[in-house]
């Protein structure tokens, strides 16, 4: 069997940028002394936002890329999925950081996320056919 190596240096990437989101969130709610929900706050909201999004994601296509990966895709298609999907992560983080919330890095996040979770599906599906799944 395939050891999903390439699937375990994304998924501790993508563990430390949510943990970094995390503490970013309760920090916030520390400072603004709000213990649940936004309380109005729109930048504890766009934290939230941050690690929230990340955490919809993250999972399914970290799943997606390790059947992929233990399956046999191949290599450069296993790393470039994970580092656009990993830019696309701290596009869509940066771009709710600022303050002028710039509309350019959150829609290359949403459109890197997109195209990483659908080609890594495509790919998943391609493969489990070639392996005699159907």
């Amino acid at each position: 069997m395939t050891l999903p190596i390439i699937t375990a240096l994304c998924g501790s990437i993508l563990g430390i940028l949510q943990m970094v989101l995390m503490v970013t969130v309760g920090n916030q709610r520390r400072a603004m002394k709000i213990s649940l929900g936004d309380g109005g706050n729109e930048m504890l909201l766009r934290r939230m936002r941050r690690h929230g999004n990340l955490a919809e994601n993250a999972p399914l296509f970290l799943i997606l890329l390790a059947l992929l990966e233990i399956l046999g895709g191949a290599t450069l298609l296993l790393q470039g999925l994970a580092i656009v999907f990993v830019l696309a992560r701290f596009s869509h983080a940066l771009s709710l950081t600022l303050e002028s919330q710039p509309v350019a890095p959150r829609a290359a996040g949403a459109v890197g996320n997109l195209l990483s979770v659908v080609v890594c599906s495509v790919a998943l599906f391609l493969k489990a056919l070639e392996l005699g799944g159907i």
